[in-house]
Protein backbone atom coordinates (compact mmCIF):
# COMPACT_ATOMS: atom_id res chain seq x y z
CA UNK A 1 0.00 0.00 0.00
CA UNK A 2 2.88 2.44 -0.62
CA UNK A 3 2.92 5.28 -2.60
CA UNK A 4 6.04 7.40 -3.79
CA UNK A 5 5.95 11.02 -4.14
CA UNK A 6 8.79 12.66 -5.55
CA UNK A 7 9.65 16.13 -4.31
CA UNK A 8 12.30 19.12 -5.71
CA UNK A 9 14.34 21.09 -3.57
CA UNK A 10 15.64 24.32 -5.74
CA UNK A 11 14.77 24.31 -9.06
CA UNK A 12 15.66 20.95 -11.40
CA UNK A 13 19.37 20.28 -10.06
CA UNK A 14 18.52 18.78 -7.32
CA UNK A 15 15.84 16.52 -5.81
CA UNK A 16 14.44 13.95 -3.09
CA UNK A 17 12.79 11.33 -3.08
CA UNK A 18 9.31 11.07 0.16
CA UNK A 19 8.69 7.61 0.53
CA UNK A 20 5.50 7.08 2.63
CA UNK A 21 4.09 3.70 3.39
CA UNK A 22 0.95 3.07 5.55
CA UNK A 23 0.08 -0.19 6.91
CA UNK A 24 -2.79 -1.35 9.32
CA UNK A 25 -2.38 -3.72 11.66
CA UNK A 26 -4.70 -6.65 12.21
CA UNK A 27 -5.35 -5.54 15.82
CA UNK A 28 -8.89 -4.73 16.38
CA UNK A 29 -9.43 -0.97 15.28
CA UNK A 30 -5.91 -0.37 15.33
CA UNK A 31 -3.70 1.00 12.94
CA UNK A 32 -0.01 2.04 13.12
CA UNK A 33 1.40 4.79 10.37
CA UNK A 34 4.80 4.75 9.69
CA UNK A 35 6.01 7.84 7.53
CA UNK A 36 9.78 7.34 6.24
CA UNK A 37 10.82 10.46 4.28
CA UNK A 38 14.67 9.37 3.16
CA UNK A 39 16.95 11.52 1.15
CA UNK A 40 18.13 9.77 -2.10
CA UNK A 41 22.05 8.97 -2.61
CA UNK A 42 23.23 8.91 -6.52
CA UNK A 43 25.76 7.17 -8.09
CA UNK A 44 27.68 8.09 -11.35
CA UNK A 45 27.86 6.63 -14.28
CA UNK A 46 30.95 7.19 -16.55
CA UNK A 47 30.66 4.94 -18.92
CA UNK A 48 27.93 7.07 -21.09
CA UNK A 49 28.61 9.54 -23.20
CA UNK A 50 25.73 12.00 -21.41
CA UNK A 51 24.42 11.49 -18.36
CA UNK A 52 21.00 9.21 -17.48
CA UNK A 53 18.82 8.92 -14.98
CA UNK A 54 20.67 7.39 -12.29
CA UNK A 55 18.14 5.05 -10.09
CA UNK A 56 19.43 3.60 -7.06
CA UNK A 57 17.75 1.17 -5.41
CA UNK A 58 18.74 0.50 -1.67
CA UNK A 59 17.16 -2.96 -0.44
CA UNK A 60 18.39 -2.83 3.38
CA UNK A 61 15.81 -0.23 4.01
CA UNK A 62 13.30 -1.71 5.24
CA UNK A 63 9.52 -0.77 7.85
CA UNK A 64 8.55 -4.24 10.09
CA UNK A 65 4.76 -3.88 11.31
CA UNK A 66 2.94 -6.64 12.81
CA UNK A 67 3.73 -9.43 9.88
CA UNK A 68 4.43 -6.72 7.57
CA UNK A 69 7.99 -6.47 6.26
CA UNK A 70 8.14 -3.55 3.49
CA UNK A 71 10.69 -2.72 1.09
CA UNK A 72 11.51 0.96 0.27
CA UNK A 73 13.66 1.76 -2.91
CA UNK A 74 15.24 4.71 -2.65
CA UNK A 75 15.49 6.98 -5.97
CA UNK A 76 17.65 9.51 -6.68
CA UNK A 77 17.30 11.81 -10.33
CA UNK A 78 18.80 14.85 -11.16
CA UNK A 79 19.13 17.38 -14.06
CA UNK A 80 21.84 17.22 -16.28
CA UNK A 81 23.26 21.06 -16.44
CA UNK A 82 25.46 19.98 -19.62
CA UNK A 83 22.56 19.22 -21.33
CA UNK A 84 20.55 21.73 -20.52
CA UNK A 85 23.07 24.23 -22.00
CA UNK A 86 23.51 22.87 -25.40
CA UNK A 87 19.33 22.78 -25.32
CA UNK A 88 19.44 26.60 -24.57
CA UNK A 89 22.24 27.25 -26.97
CA UNK A 90 20.15 25.21 -29.42
CA UNK A 91 16.77 27.37 -28.81
CA UNK A 92 18.32 30.69 -28.16
CA UNK A 93 17.92 31.25 -24.49
CA UNK A 94 21.60 30.76 -23.07
CA UNK A 95 22.43 33.26 -20.24
CA UNK A 96 24.80 31.74 -19.02
CA UNK A 97 29.12 32.32 -19.66
CA UNK A 98 30.42 29.42 -20.55
CA UNK A 99 30.04 29.26 -23.90
CA UNK A 100 30.60 32.94 -24.73
CA UNK A 101 32.25 32.15 -28.17
CA UNK A 102 28.88 31.10 -29.18
CA UNK A 103 26.55 33.97 -26.91
CA UNK A 104 28.88 37.02 -28.47
CA UNK A 105 28.55 35.75 -31.61
CA UNK A 106 26.41 37.60 -34.10
CA UNK A 107 24.47 34.78 -35.59
CA UNK A 108 23.50 33.60 -32.16
CA UNK A 109 22.12 37.16 -31.30
CA UNK A 110 20.26 37.42 -34.12
CA UNK A 111 18.84 33.57 -34.21
CA UNK A 112 17.92 34.73 -29.87
CA UNK A 113 16.22 37.83 -31.14
CA UNK A 114 14.19 36.89 -33.93
CA UNK A 115 13.54 33.42 -32.92
CA UNK A 116 12.07 34.58 -29.35
CA UNK A 117 9.70 37.04 -31.45
CA UNK A 118 8.71 34.70 -33.56
CA UNK A 119 7.98 32.05 -30.78
CA UNK A 120 5.93 34.45 -28.49
CA UNK A 121 3.73 35.23 -31.51
CA UNK A 122 3.56 32.03 -32.24
CA UNK A 123 2.60 31.05 -28.00
CA UNK A 124 0.20 33.75 -28.09
CA UNK A 125 -1.44 32.61 -31.73
CA UNK A 126 -1.33 28.80 -31.94
CA UNK A 127 0.17 27.36 -28.13
CA UNK A 128 -2.77 29.08 -26.02
CA UNK A 129 -5.24 27.69 -28.23
CA UNK A 130 -3.92 24.43 -28.71
CA UNK A 131 -3.67 24.26 -24.38
CA UNK A 132 -7.12 25.08 -23.80
CA UNK A 133 -8.33 22.43 -26.82
CA UNK A 134 -6.25 20.27 -24.60
CA UNK A 135 -7.58 21.11 -21.39
CA UNK A 136 -11.09 21.61 -22.54
CA UNK A 137 -11.77 18.63 -24.87
CA UNK A 138 -8.56 16.41 -25.05
CA UNK A 139 -8.55 16.06 -21.22
CA UNK A 140 -12.57 15.38 -20.92
CA UNK A 141 -12.71 12.97 -24.12
CA UNK A 142 -9.41 10.68 -24.11
CA UNK A 143 -9.43 7.40 -21.87
CA UNK A 144 -6.40 8.36 -20.08
CA UNK A 145 -3.26 6.23 -20.69
CA UNK A 146 0.47 6.92 -19.82
CA UNK A 147 1.79 6.24 -23.05
CA UNK A 148 1.35 8.14 -26.48
CA UNK A 149 2.23 6.39 -29.64
CA UNK A 150 2.83 9.38 -32.58
CA UNK A 151 4.47 7.21 -36.04
CA UNK A 152 4.68 9.53 -38.90
CA UNK A 153 5.49 12.77 -36.40
CA UNK A 154 9.04 13.28 -37.16
CA UNK A 155 10.86 15.77 -34.09
CA UNK A 156 7.32 16.82 -33.36
CA UNK A 157 7.47 16.71 -29.56
CA UNK A 158 5.90 20.10 -29.86
CA UNK A 159 2.27 19.08 -30.27
CA UNK A 160 2.71 15.57 -28.47
CA UNK A 161 3.35 17.70 -25.21
CA UNK A 162 0.54 20.36 -25.81
CA UNK A 163 -2.01 17.99 -26.72
CA UNK A 164 -0.79 15.23 -23.91
CA UNK A 165 0.47 16.95 -21.00
CA UNK A 166 -0.16 14.58 -18.76
CA UNK A 167 1.53 11.42 -20.67
CA UNK A 168 4.44 9.45 -19.10
CA UNK A 169 6.20 8.40 -22.49
CA UNK A 170 5.99 9.50 -25.15
CA UNK A 171 7.22 7.08 -28.32
CA UNK A 172 7.81 9.01 -31.74
CA UNK A 173 8.91 7.42 -35.31
CA UNK A 174 9.68 9.18 -38.61
CA UNK A 175 12.03 8.50 -41.84
CA UNK A 176 14.41 11.61 -40.41
CA UNK A 177 17.91 10.52 -38.56
CA UNK A 178 18.26 11.07 -34.98
CA UNK A 179 21.70 12.98 -35.34
CA UNK A 180 24.30 14.06 -33.17
CA UNK A 181 24.53 17.17 -30.22
CA UNK A 182 26.64 19.97 -31.06
CA UNK A 183 29.75 20.52 -29.62
CA UNK A 184 29.58 24.52 -29.05
CA UNK A 185 32.82 24.71 -27.53
CA UNK A 186 34.56 23.78 -31.13
CA UNK A 187 31.93 25.98 -32.53
CA UNK A 188 32.79 30.30 -33.94
CA UNK A 189 32.23 32.20 -36.74
CA UNK A 190 30.92 31.06 -40.13
CA UNK A 191 30.15 27.40 -38.32
CA UNK A 192 27.56 29.21 -36.24
CA UNK A 193 26.27 31.23 -39.21
CA UNK A 194 25.15 28.14 -40.77
CA UNK A 195 23.84 25.73 -38.04
CA UNK A 196 21.61 28.78 -37.14
CA UNK A 197 20.30 28.93 -40.91
CA UNK A 198 19.92 25.67 -41.04
CA UNK A 199 18.18 25.39 -37.81
CA UNK A 200 15.30 28.13 -38.37
CA UNK A 201 15.19 26.49 -41.90
CA UNK A 202 14.01 23.30 -40.67
CA UNK A 203 11.58 25.01 -38.15
CA UNK A 204 9.66 27.14 -40.69
CA UNK A 205 7.02 24.08 -41.54
CA UNK A 206 6.05 23.27 -38.13
CA UNK A 207 5.66 26.61 -36.65
CA UNK A 208 3.90 28.16 -39.94
CA UNK A 209 1.33 24.57 -40.90
CA UNK A 210 1.43 22.47 -37.94
CA UNK A 211 3.21 19.82 -39.59
CA UNK A 212 7.07 19.03 -40.79
CA UNK A 213 7.19 18.46 -44.83
CA UNK A 214 9.03 15.03 -45.58
CA UNK A 215 10.57 16.49 -48.61
CA UNK A 216 11.88 19.40 -46.17
CA UNK A 217 13.28 16.97 -43.58
CA UNK A 218 14.99 15.21 -46.10
CA UNK A 219 17.43 18.42 -46.38
CA UNK A 220 16.58 20.26 -43.55
CA UNK A 221 17.72 17.36 -41.30
CA UNK A 222 20.29 15.62 -43.19
CA UNK A 223 23.27 18.10 -43.48
CA UNK A 224 26.43 18.39 -41.97
CA UNK A 225 25.29 21.42 -39.30
CA UNK A 226 21.70 19.71 -38.18
CA UNK A 227 21.96 16.22 -38.64
CA UNK A 228 18.88 14.84 -37.17
CA UNK A 229 15.91 14.95 -34.76
CA UNK A 230 18.09 15.74 -31.48
CA UNK A 231 18.36 19.57 -32.24
CA UNK A 232 14.63 20.29 -32.81
CA UNK A 233 13.57 17.53 -29.91
CA UNK A 234 16.17 19.44 -27.54
CA UNK A 235 15.08 23.38 -28.63
CA UNK A 236 10.71 22.40 -28.27
CA UNK A 237 11.57 20.80 -25.06
CA UNK A 238 13.83 23.24 -24.02
CA UNK A 239 11.31 26.20 -25.27
CA UNK A 240 8.34 24.73 -23.60
CA UNK A 241 9.84 25.31 -20.12
CA UNK A 242 11.28 21.41 -19.73
CA UNK A 243 14.31 20.73 -17.65
CA UNK A 244 16.56 17.76 -19.24
CA UNK A 245 18.39 15.07 -17.40
CA UNK A 246 19.27 12.35 -19.83
CA UNK A 247 19.73 11.79 -23.71
CA UNK A 248 20.76 8.44 -24.47
CA UNK A 249 21.33 6.71 -28.33
CA UNK A 250 19.26 3.40 -28.35
CA UNK A 251 17.75 0.77 -30.70
CA UNK A 252 15.65 -2.35 -30.46
CA UNK A 253 17.07 -5.51 -30.05
CA UNK A 254 15.75 -8.50 -32.39
CA UNK A 255 13.65 -9.29 -29.14
CA UNK A 256 11.97 -6.52 -28.88
CA UNK A 257 14.26 -5.14 -26.17
CA UNK A 258 15.51 -1.31 -25.67
CA UNK A 259 19.23 -1.36 -25.87
CA UNK A 260 21.35 1.49 -25.41
CA UNK A 261 24.53 2.43 -27.60
CA UNK A 262 27.49 4.36 -26.72
CA UNK A 263 27.41 7.15 -28.34
CA UNK A 264 25.26 8.89 -31.19
CA UNK A 265 27.85 9.05 -32.90
CA UNK A 266 28.43 5.68 -33.19
CA UNK A 267 24.43 5.06 -33.42
CA UNK A 268 25.06 7.02 -36.50
CA UNK A 269 27.79 5.32 -38.32
CA UNK A 270 26.23 2.00 -36.90
CA UNK A 271 24.00 -0.09 -39.39
CA UNK A 272 21.19 -0.75 -36.83
CA UNK A 273 17.72 -1.21 -38.52
CA UNK A 274 16.30 1.16 -35.66
CA UNK A 275 18.11 4.17 -34.75
CA UNK A 276 16.71 6.10 -31.80
CA UNK A 277 17.26 8.78 -28.77
CA UNK A 278 15.56 7.97 -25.21
CA UNK A 279 15.29 11.32 -23.65
CA UNK A 280 14.36 12.00 -19.70
CA UNK A 281 13.19 15.01 -18.78
CA UNK A 282 11.32 17.00 -16.58
CA UNK A 283 8.30 19.29 -17.13
CA UNK A 284 7.18 22.36 -15.53
CA UNK A 285 4.87 20.85 -13.67
CA UNK A 286 7.76 19.12 -11.97
CA UNK A 287 6.53 15.69 -13.65
CA UNK A 288 9.17 13.42 -15.05
CA UNK A 289 8.71 11.72 -18.69
CA UNK A 290 10.39 10.04 -21.35
CA UNK A 291 10.83 10.05 -24.73
CA UNK A 292 11.55 7.64 -27.44
CA UNK A 293 12.21 8.76 -31.15
CA UNK A 294 12.98 6.25 -33.54
CA UNK A 295 14.36 6.15 -37.06
CA UNK A 296 13.08 3.47 -39.05
CA UNK A 297 10.24 2.68 -42.12
CA UNK A 298 7.37 1.81 -41.31
CA UNK A 299 6.06 0.22 -44.40
CA UNK A 300 5.08 -3.61 -44.04
CA UNK A 301 7.93 -4.53 -46.05
CA UNK A 302 10.56 -2.88 -43.69
CA UNK A 303 8.93 -4.60 -40.74
CA UNK A 304 8.78 -7.76 -41.76
CA UNK A 305 12.79 -7.51 -41.99
CA UNK A 306 12.92 -6.44 -38.67
CA UNK A 307 11.59 -8.63 -36.25
CA UNK A 308 12.68 -6.77 -33.39
CA UNK A 309 10.84 -4.27 -33.67
CA UNK A 310 7.49 -5.70 -34.78
CA UNK A 311 8.29 -7.11 -31.67
CA UNK A 312 8.39 -4.29 -29.98
CA UNK A 313 5.55 -2.72 -31.46
CA UNK A 314 3.24 -5.76 -30.97
CA UNK A 315 4.58 -5.14 -26.98
CA UNK A 316 2.48 -1.71 -26.90
CA UNK A 317 -0.44 -2.38 -25.28
CA UNK A 318 -2.81 0.13 -23.85
CA UNK A 319 -1.55 3.39 -25.31
CA UNK A 320 -3.15 6.18 -26.74
CA UNK A 321 -2.19 6.89 -30.39
CA UNK A 322 -1.81 10.56 -32.09
CA UNK A 323 -1.96 11.26 -36.03
CA UNK A 324 -1.16 14.86 -37.51
CA UNK A 325 0.20 15.23 -41.12
CA UNK A 326 0.81 11.65 -41.37
CA UNK A 327 0.74 11.67 -45.41
CA UNK A 328 -2.41 9.52 -46.00
CA UNK A 329 0.10 6.39 -45.17
CA UNK A 330 -2.29 4.54 -43.05
CA UNK A 331 -5.05 4.70 -45.59
CA UNK A 332 -2.82 2.20 -47.78
CA UNK A 333 -2.88 -1.29 -47.73
CA UNK A 334 0.70 -1.81 -47.37
CA UNK A 335 1.09 0.07 -43.87
CA UNK A 336 -1.13 -2.52 -42.37
CA UNK A 337 0.44 -3.88 -39.78
CA UNK A 338 1.21 -0.56 -37.56
CA UNK A 339 -2.69 0.52 -38.45
CA UNK A 340 -3.53 -3.24 -36.88
CA UNK A 341 -1.08 -1.91 -34.34
CA UNK A 342 -3.18 0.91 -33.14
CA UNK A 343 -6.65 -0.26 -34.24
CA UNK A 344 -5.92 -3.55 -31.89
CA UNK A 345 -4.30 -2.01 -28.88
CA UNK A 346 -5.10 1.88 -28.93
CA UNK A 347 -7.60 3.46 -26.36
CA UNK A 348 -8.11 6.88 -27.67
CA UNK A 349 -6.91 8.00 -31.06
CA UNK A 350 -6.86 11.47 -32.29
CA UNK A 351 -6.36 12.54 -35.65
CA UNK A 352 -6.64 14.46 -38.66
CA UNK A 353 -8.05 13.18 -41.56
CA UNK A 354 -4.73 12.18 -43.08
CA UNK A 355 -4.40 9.19 -39.91
CA UNK A 356 -6.52 6.07 -40.56
CA UNK A 357 -9.26 5.80 -43.06
CA UNK A 358 -12.87 5.53 -41.56
CA UNK A 359 -13.54 2.38 -43.52
CA UNK A 360 -10.95 0.89 -41.10
CA UNK A 361 -12.85 1.83 -37.80
CA UNK A 362 -15.79 0.22 -39.33
CA UNK A 363 -14.15 -3.06 -39.98
CA UNK A 364 -12.44 -3.14 -36.57
CA UNK A 365 -13.44 -5.89 -34.42
CA UNK A 366 -13.77 -3.11 -31.68
CA UNK A 367 -16.55 -0.78 -31.03
CA UNK A 368 -15.64 3.21 -31.42
CA UNK A 369 -17.10 6.04 -30.65
CA UNK A 370 -16.16 9.45 -32.72
CA UNK A 371 -16.26 12.75 -31.50
CA UNK A 372 -15.93 15.06 -34.85
CA UNK A 373 -13.90 18.55 -34.69
CA UNK A 374 -13.87 21.58 -37.42
CA UNK A 375 -14.61 20.97 -40.87
CA UNK A 376 -13.45 17.99 -43.62
CA UNK A 377 -13.32 19.05 -46.57
CA UNK A 378 -10.90 17.99 -49.87
CA UNK A 379 -7.49 16.91 -49.13
CA UNK A 380 -5.02 19.11 -50.66
CA UNK A 381 -4.33 18.55 -54.67
CA UNK A 382 -1.13 16.74 -53.51
CA UNK A 383 -3.63 14.24 -51.94
CA UNK A 384 -6.42 13.94 -53.80
CA UNK A 385 -6.87 10.91 -53.84
CA UNK A 386 -7.53 10.61 -50.05
CA UNK A 387 -10.82 11.83 -50.18
CA UNK A 388 -13.28 9.70 -47.64
CA UNK A 389 -17.02 10.05 -48.80
CA UNK A 390 -17.93 8.29 -45.98
CA UNK A 391 -16.32 10.90 -43.60
CA UNK A 392 -17.68 13.50 -45.31
CA UNK A 393 -21.32 11.75 -44.77
CA UNK A 394 -19.82 11.35 -40.59
CA UNK A 395 -19.49 15.08 -40.91
CA UNK A 396 -22.64 15.87 -42.21
CA UNK A 397 -24.62 13.48 -40.33
CA UNK A 398 -22.76 13.83 -37.04
CA UNK A 399 -21.97 17.09 -36.87
CA UNK A 400 -18.79 18.70 -35.60
CA UNK A 401 -17.44 20.81 -32.48
CA UNK A 402 -15.88 24.20 -34.15
CA UNK A 403 -12.20 23.64 -33.55
CA UNK A 404 -10.63 26.94 -33.33
CA UNK A 405 -7.32 26.99 -35.12
CA UNK A 406 -5.84 25.80 -38.29
CA UNK A 407 -3.94 21.79 -37.80
CA UNK A 408 -3.10 19.74 -40.28
CA UNK A 409 -2.74 19.64 -44.70
CA UNK A 410 -5.07 21.63 -44.62
CA UNK A 411 -4.21 24.43 -41.78
CA UNK A 412 -6.36 27.03 -42.22
CA UNK A 413 -8.81 26.83 -39.66
CA UNK A 414 -11.83 26.72 -41.55
CA UNK A 415 -10.64 23.98 -43.23
CA UNK A 416 -9.14 21.92 -40.75
CA UNK A 417 -10.38 18.78 -39.31
CA UNK A 418 -9.86 16.96 -36.17
CA UNK A 419 -11.40 13.41 -34.39
CA UNK A 420 -11.51 11.92 -31.14
CA UNK A 421 -11.51 8.43 -31.70
CA UNK A 422 -11.98 6.04 -28.59
CA UNK A 423 -13.11 2.60 -28.26
CA UNK A 424 -16.45 1.42 -26.41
Amino acid sequence: MGEKIIGYESGISRFFCIKELITFASMKKVFVLLLLITTCTTKQNKNQEVSAIDIVKEDSIKIVSDSVISVIPVVKVEANDSLNCIAQLISGQYNGSLYLNVTENKSYKNFSEKFSKRWANFDSSRIQKLKKFSENELNNEIIKQTTLFYPFSGPDILYANLFFPDVEKYILIGLEPVGTLPDFKLQEGDSLKQYYEKLNTSLNAILKFSFFRTESMRKDLKNQEVDGTIHLLFLFLSKTGNGLISAKPISIDSLGNKEYVSSFKELKLSKYKSKGVEIVFMSPENKIKELNYYSLNLIDDALERDKGFTAYLENLKNFNAYLKGASYLLHKSYFSFVRNIILNNANTIVQDDSGIALRYFTKSKRAWDFKLYGEYTKPVSLFRNAYQKNLDTLYKKNGATPLGFGIGYNFKDKNSNLMIVKRK
